[in-house]
């Protein structure tokens, strides 16, 4: 699976290579953006406001479907009281689809509203048979998924201020092919404030409550993007979900290099169903890491685009707490096990279509 990995990043820098070597016969950069086709609403009343569209952005995708793989990793599994001792599981590989679609509802120079749908799965592939601790049994046979809803607004004020509102519900769990239950609800929200400086330049500071971290907390969050003169760089951050330097082959062929901190908080209910002795009833694994990553996107007809991705994933958290609660950042309360997850090499491909 090594060679895989090797020759899928081989591929990648040398379809860079050639699109380099490649004069831009075609049109001029288009101005991406978040949303697409915004009425100028405003003109009639005489009051301008701005857009969130940035010049030289890489391009919004309104509908994704993608399939992540993971290398070979281990993951060591804690003591749970003295009833499961620690235990190994070896995990050949994870896997799983990324879905999502993302679509404009309201759109004016005064309002701008996007929703959406998202679905994640992690597959774990591993050599061990059975385990006597039943989260790694759950983890084998069901995996993690999350499935949820989303909405953005943008509302300018003027024609620099803004506010954007960010919000989403997602079931995360052990279901597998099963439906989520309610008490597998996550409610993750942002509120930023932001300036337009101009049309290269947008930049915000607010708060979100978020269980990238893996657990419940509150974060400052920072958004920044920013296209130099030569409209062939820039960057494209969210402080700390994401964070990108953006370089422009042509209007058609985009290169990011940067990390993204992914995670959730799910709650193991078939676990818990099917041990009855089990003596915590809700129980909650709290994934979270730190991808380091190259990106390169291309468009393959038009709108449609094709993302190839690969890095590397680092752990920052894998435990296990006995009930979901806001700990933040300086509570002291113990977690039911605290677990050590190794870091491989990671690999992503999606298709996309993108907003004009």
């Amino acid at each position: 699976m090594c060679k895989f990995l090797v020759l899928a990043f081989l591929s990648l820098f040398l379809c860079v290579y050639v699109t380099a070597q490649v004069k831009d016969s075609l049109p001029p950069e288009e101005d991406f953006s978040q949303y697409a086709n915004v009425e100028d609403a405003g003109e009639s009343s005489g009051k301008k406001y701005c857009t969130s569209k940035v010049i030289g952005l890489s391009p919004n995708k309104l509908i994704s479907i993608g399939y992540d793989f993971q290398a070979s990793n281990v993951l060591n599994h804690a003591a749970i009281t003295s009833l499961y001792q620690p235990e190994e599981m070896k995990i050949r590989s994870n896997s799983g689809l990324r879905l999502q679609a993302n679509f404009p509802v309201i759109s004016n120079s005064k309002w701008l509203l996007n929703l959406g749908v998202s679905y994640l799965e992690n597959n774990y592939s591993v050599e061990n048979k059975t385990f006597i601790n039943p989260v790694l049994n759950t983890l084998k046979n069901n995996g993690l998924r999350s499935a949820g809803v989303n909405s953005t607004l943008f509302k300018p004020f003027d024609e620099k201020k803004f506010i954007l509102l960010q919000s989403s519900f997602d079931w995360n769990g052990d279901y597998g092919l099963s439906l989520p239950q309610n008490n597998q609800l996550r409610i993750s929200a942002a509120a930023i404030y932001g300036i337009k400086k101009h049309e290269r330049l947008i930049y915000g500071f607010g708060i979100a409550r978020s269980y990238r971290p893996g657990e419940q907390n509150y974060i400052p969050v920072w958004l920044y993007n920013y296209t130099f003169r030569n409209q062939k760089m820039g960057f494209e951050v969210l402080l700390p979900a994401r964070g990108h330097f953006r370089y422009s082959l042509n209007s058609r062929n985009i290169l990011l290099a940067g990390f993204e901190l992914e995670g959730n908080s799910y709650r193991l209910n078939k676990m818990v169903n099917q041990n009855p002795v089990f003596p915590y009833r809700n129980v909650q694994l709290q994934r979270s890491e730190i991808r380091l990553r190259l990106i390169y996107e291309f468009s393959v007809y038009k709108f449609v685009w094709l993302s190839i991705q690969g890095g590397y994933r680092i752990n920052y958290r894998y435990n296990l707490d006995q009930s979901e609660f806001f700990r933040g950042f300086f509570g002291d309360q113990q977690y039911l096990a605290e677990n050590k997850l190794s870091n491989p090499l990671y690999f992503q491909i999606s298709l996309n279509l993108v907003s004009p």
